[in-house]
Parts: structure tokens; sequence; C-alpha cells
């Protein structure tokens, strides 16, 4: 390490100096040897070469200000490199995804929540929307003319297909929301600012299950609060295994039955 350690702002400024007065002892040394050259006799031998001894001095300058900076950038740079290899070192220790799987869990359990709502609310509409058409089908037996006798026996009407509903006549419509339409305007909403987060979520979603598990391993704790227990586990449907077994979320070899 240099004994005048400098930083390289300063090394960078006395290179500018030495390449502004080594410019400038040239000049006077080329002025000199014009006034020779244009017949000017009090001009001597010590004077044109003491100036362009001047100026060659100067230029060796630049050379020495040049090794200081780059002496100055290395320096700088090594104490730069080691300080980010300290703050590496704490970020290190003291990071935690302790709380971004606990947040993950929450949001993990909300959707799940949505998907039972929502479930149960299309259960109960398609079995009510069944219902209506076939009491519907049963009073046009006897009201052939009338295609809704529900409607104007009774003040209300339902339809199963294309998709389901019920109404009631002066009270309004009941329709079933698809959970999957829900949580993805939920989404787009919460992400609105966040474009490459959207496209993250896109791929993720539409790729397949083993993408997630290189995730959930991230986050031990998440993944810990994600895995099945044995007897949960033995239930699912195949179809719902398999996927699962992909997203690493199988149980541990140690949860056994017994």
């Amino acid at each position: 390490m240099p004994r005048d350690t400098i930083t390289p702002e300063q090394a960078a400024r006395q290179l500018l100096t030495a390449r502004r007065e080594a410019s400038e002892a040239a000049a006077l040394a080329d002025q000199l040897a014009d006034r020779v050259r244009d017949g000017d006799d009090t001009v001597t031998a010590e004077q044109l070469n003491s100036q362009r001894q001047l100026a060659e001095l100067a230029e060796l300058r630049i050379t020495a200000a040049e090794r200081k900076l780059n002496a100055a950038r290395t320096v700088d740079l090594d104490a730069r490199a080691r300080t980010l290899a300290d703050r590496i070192g704490e970020l290190v220790d003291a990071d935690s995804t302790e709380e971004i799987s606990a947040a993950a869990l929450d949001a993990y359990k909300a959707i799940r929540r949505l998907m039972d709502l929502t479930k149960d609310r299309d259960e109960t509409i398609r079995a009510v929307a069944s219902e209506v058409v076939q009491i519907n089908t049963e009073l046009m037996k006897t009201r052939r003319n009338d295609p809704w006798p529900t409607r104007t026996l009774y003040g209300f009407s339902g339809q199963e297909r294309p998709l389901p509903s019920i109404t009631r006549i002066g009270k309004g419509r009941v329709d079933p929301v698809r959970p999957g339409r829900v949580l993805g305007a939920v989404i787009a909403a919460a992400l609105v600012d966040q474009p490459t987060v959207r496209t993250h979520v896109n791929e993720t979603v539409r790729g397949a299950d083993d993408h997630v598990a290189p995730l959930l391993s991230g986050l031990p704790s998440l993944l810990d609060a994600l895995r099945y227990d044995r007897q949960t586990w033995n239930e699912l449907p195949e179809r719902v295994r398999a996927a699962a077994y992909r997203q690493g979320r199988r149980p541990l070899p140690q949860d056994s039955e017994g």
C-alpha cells in the first residue's frame, strides 16, 4: 500500500493538474523553438534545453500521477470490497425468512378460506337452481302456455345452464362467483404497480407443480407449515396427491402413522 494513500478523486485531480502543467511546459518549449526559427538570437541553448527538460519532467509527472491514480483505485476497490464482504456476512448472520413465511402462510389460509366460501356458496346456488328448474318443470305440466310458472305464481325463477342463477322477483338475482376469477382479481389489484412480480406469479401458476418445490425449499418454515400430515396425505385423491408430491409437500419420513 502506498505511503501517501489518497482517494481516487484526489488522484484524478492531481492527474489533471499534471497534464495541464505538461501542456503548458510543452507549449513554452515550442514557443522558444519558434523564436529561434524566426531569428531571435536572444534565446540561448540553455534556455531551450531547460524548457524542454521541464516539459519532459512534466510528462514524467503525468506518468507518476497515472500510477498514483491506479494505485488509489486499487486501494479504494479493495477497501469497498472488504466492507461489502463484512456487510454480506452480517446480512447472512441476521437473515431470516420467518416473517415472510408467516405472511405467506396467512395468504395461503386466506386463499383456502376464499375457496371454501365460494365453493359453499356455489354449491348452495346450484342446488337451489336445480330445485327451481325441477319444480318449474312440474308446474308447467298444468300450465302449458306458461314457460315460467314459478315466476308467474310465486315470484321466483332460476336456471342451471349456461350458468346457474336464482332470482326473487322484486328483490334481486344471485349468481355464483368463480373463485379463480376472484383470486385473480385480488392479485391483479394488489400487484397493479408491480408488473414484474405479476409476471412471476403468472409464470409460477402456469408452470408445472414441480416448479413450486424449489421456491418452498427457500422458505423452510413455510414448507413445514404446508406439508401434509400422513393421515391427510393418505386421504387425498390420487391426482391431488401427485400434484402435492411434485410441490414437495409430502409428509416427512418420520411422520408415519402409529
